[in-house]
């Protein structure tokens, strides 16, 4: 296989295919194009800010909103066929080097690096190898966008090789798979995506932070990291579904003051995961049909308030309107385990845990595969700080065998949100 340590970059409407071994990891401007956007109000400047972004095999084309600039190019198909090894050490230095110029027009407020990419109605397949070194400083505090495939809006993206993410990672930097933030986004794992990074602030491997796509694991993903990690992560009315396997084990570690938006955030691992806010759009359904395993190491950086669940539901109260029932169903297994200096807050669902507000989530399971136990005591199933949830036509089984069970007790409320009134409604 040819070797080449230079970018492949081609236009709009176009269908390529790599059966190189691209070796990226000089971020000039052969391997490098930037990404220009306003500020937000957050910012409270007027300035465009920019991201650096490192790429291996993407389709780019010149933003017609602003000439000179570059935007991921629409329409393009992309199939890589080969191995895209993507680094970001060099990527990190020279961004630090160009810090310490004080070059007045240098506002830099992240770098990303896409191993595979393109912009709206593209079609995006991997059916090689693609590396993610996050090789960069530990240390760094410069937001870091580690993608191995990204596309926007309509596009479909689909994994039938190898995703690797290695290195030591640092607390500012986000794990990305496959996905991206647009709607209408139909993301496919049929093959195998691993991450063994020491620390990052967020892994999420099947994602969509738009909406009406969806999410379908056929393959495996195993995870290995401290920070949030969100395996299969969305927002309202995109599907999800696992007929796969998930393994995830989460270093548990409590970020603090390291994430300039978030401070103190307490580490949570899922297997599959929904972020909403109250509204009338019509949720989708979440299945899994394989196998869930999340185990949590907890340590003295932990933190008290270490979460992980094969599902989780959060629900922020920062809209209005009446929110729909979500249905969920477990036909598969989900195994949640940990270990630790204390007992951790873990079960098979979790709704609403790390919410400070009662903004209970309407909820109905269908059917949930689990193991026979006495549910009264060992609180593992269905955990909540407020939720409306219908259990009155769950099918609870053990394998083929229906467990009967008091369905009352198959909810766990955590006791700080009883005292306080918050909402757990069961609809028996």
């Amino acid at each position: 296989m040819k070797e080449s340590d230079q970018a492949i970059f081609v236009g709009q409407g176009v269908y390529a295919v790599n059966e190189q071994h691209l070796v990226i990891e000089d971020p000039s401007a052969r391997n490098l194009f930037i990404y220009r956007y306003a500020a937000g109000s957050q910012f409270n400047v007027s300035r465009k800010l920019q991201n650096n972004v490192i790429c291996g095999f993407v389709a780019l084309t010149e933003d017609p909103n602003s000439p000179g600039d570059m935007m991921l190019a629409p329409n393009a198909t992309l199939v890589n066929k080969g191995v895209i090894d993507l680094h970001f050490k060099e990527l990190y230095a020279e961004h630090i080097r160009n810090e310490a110029k004080g070059d007045e027009n240098y506002h830099v407020d992240a770098l990303r690096g896409y191993a595979m990419a393109a912009g709206d109605n593209s079609v995006l397949i991997n059916e090689g190898v693609i590396n993610i070194y996050m090789d960069h400083d530990a240390d760094a505090e410069t937001t870091m966008y580690c993608c191995a495939m990204w596309a926007e809006a309509n596009s479909q993206l689909i994994n039938k090789g190898e995703i690797h993410f290695y290195g030591n990672g640092s607390w500012q930097s986000l794990v990305r798979g496959v996905g991206g933030v647009a709607n209408y986004l139909q993301v496919i794992n049929e093959g195998l995506i691993t991450v063994d990074v020491e620390r990052a602030f967020q892994t999420r491997i099947l994602h969509s932070a738009g909406m009406y796509g969806s999410l379908l694991n056929k393959g495996r993903i195993q995870i290995r990291v401290a920070g949030r990690i969100m395996t299969m992560g969305s927002v309202t009315g995109t599907h999800m579904q696992n007929d796969g396997e998930i393994d995830v084990v989460s270093l548990a570690t409590l970020i603090e003051g390291k994430i300039p938006y978030l401070f103190n955030f307490p580490p949570m691992a899922t297997g599959m995961y929904e972020h909403f806010r109250p509204g009338t759009m019509l949720p989708a359904p979440i299945v899994n049909r394989g196998s869930i395993k999340v185990h949590l190491i907890g340590s003295e950086v932990s933190g008290p308030d270490a979460i992980a669940f094969g599902f989780y539901y959060q629900m922020e109260n920062k809209d209005e309107g009446e929110t729909p029932v979500r249905y969920v169903a477990n036909e598969g297994t989900i195994e949640v385990t940990q270990e630790g200096p204390q007992q951790y807050r873990t079960a098979e669902l979790g709704v609403n845990m790390q919410l400070k507000a009662d903004n209970p989530v309407r909820m109905k399971v269908l059917a949930w595969n689990t193991g026979e136990r006495d549910f009264a005591q060992t609180k593992d199933l269905f955990m909540c700080r407020s939720i409306k949830l219908d259990l009155s036509d769950l099918q609870l089984t053990d394998g083929e065998k229906v467990i009967a069970a008091n369905k009352q007790d198959l909810v766990y409320q955590l006791p700080e949100a009883k005292e306080n009134g918050e909402t757990c409604e069961i609809i028996a």
